[in-house]
């Protein structure tokens, strides 16, 4: 039976909606009351919708979207358990900093602490208090149970990070603010290597938001490379989400490179379909087979998630094929490529 662990999600829920508000649920860009355009055509031919528009119309029928809402008003989490069923999703990685827990997940998960949830508030109690109060932090959330953490500086300050107490010490007291607080960059890289630090001796995972992201990205510096610096100088396990897409070619090589080093294929995996091939074809050019992980970036919805396990599954079966005919596997090694790809890295690197 195929199994497949989604090692990057977010909550989700399954409620019922119209047509243009399951076009959205799925969106990554301003919704209608947040800027003055025409999103919703946008959204409606995005090659992702395309796709699990037809998608929902095997599973469903023709009229998916009302056979979707006869069977969320039914029993929503049997329709979910549906959904992760035929994908074959027995478990999650859920990053909880967005999105709220609206509805239990029917199947096993593992929480991940995101650290930009509590900078806001270190502000206010001193650098050298701050720095405490941080790193008890993330200890205390590992006590509770969390299996890692999850950092989006790529969102905020990007990826140029630099380890140097005493420019964090400095850029502590700025108070030059961006639409997300304070901007503070050398604190905040500090506190990004605090953090590998509290995840190295604690020997738990972190996710660090690599490449594209929604429209309050700085694509400019998000991507990968910035971060060889800091892997170099680290040992623990270190993944690069959405592998860095569109430079995913410079995280597939630095997983090769340093034993730290993971990838994920969430975001382009769904949300750019081709991709769904292409991008894990460039991946794995170069990227150890025990350092790939599936994972959806799913949100809002269920069928994210259901959708990214199909469009993978096909995706690595036509790759792994492509190596066994080169003479790059042979069978036996395809199927174990196979499930290190779907469950056995995220098994090991999470925990489960």
């Amino acid at each position: 039976m195929f199994k497949a662990i989604d090692s990057h999600a977010h909550w989700f829920s399954a409620k019922v909606m119209d047509e243009k508000e399951f076009v959205m649920a799925s969106a990554e860009s301003w919704g209608e009351e947040e800027i003055n355009a025409d999103v919703l055509s946008m959204n409606k031919v995005r090659p992702f919708y395309l796709a699990l528009r037809n998608e929902l119309r095997a599973l469903l029928g023709e009229n998916f979207l009302e056979e979707r809402n006869r069977l969320i008003k039914d029993d929503p989490m049997v329709y979910v358990r549906m959904l992760l069923e035929d994908a074959g999703v027995t478990a999650m990685v859920v990053d909880e900093g967005f999105g709220r827990k609206e509805m239990e997940l029917p199947v096993n998960y593992k929480l991940l602490f995101r650290i930009e949830r509590v900078i806001n508030d270190l502000f206010n109690l001193g650098f050298d208090r701050a720095v405490e109060v941080f790193t008890e932090t993330l200890r205390q959330k590992l006590r509770e149970g969390y299996s890692g953490f999850k950092t989006i500086i790529a969102y905020r300050t990007g990826l140029k990070i630099l380890c140097d107490e005493g420019l964090a010490r400095k850029d502590y007291s700025l108070e030059d603010e961006d639409w997300f607080g304070r901007k503070a960059k050398g604190f905040r890289d500090y506190l990004v290597c605090l953090t590998l630090e509290v995840v190295k001796e604690a020997k738990v995972p972190v996710q660090i938001h690599t490449g594209a992201g929604d429209r309050d990205i700085k694509l400019e510096l998000s991507r990968p490379s910035y971060l060889t610096d800091l892997v170099r100088r680290y040992e623990g396990k270190v993944v690069l989400v959405h592998s860095g897409y569109p430079y995913h070619r410079e995280s597939a090589w630095m997983s090769y490179i340093f034993p730290s080093v993971y990838l994920d294929v969430s975001e382009f995996v769904p949300f750019a379909p081709l991709a769904s091939y292409n991008a894990v074809r460039e991946i794995y050019e170069v990227a150890p087979l025990n350092k790939v992980m599936f994972g959806s970036d799913v949100f809002n919805i269920p069928e994210t998630a259901w959708l990214a396990s199909k469009l993978a599954r096909r995706a690595l079966k036509k790759v792994s094929g492509e190596m066994v005919e080169l003479g790059i596997l042979n069978e036996e090694e395809r199927k174990e490529m196979e499930e290190s790809f779907f469950y056995r890295n995220a098994e090991k690197v999470y925990g489960f």
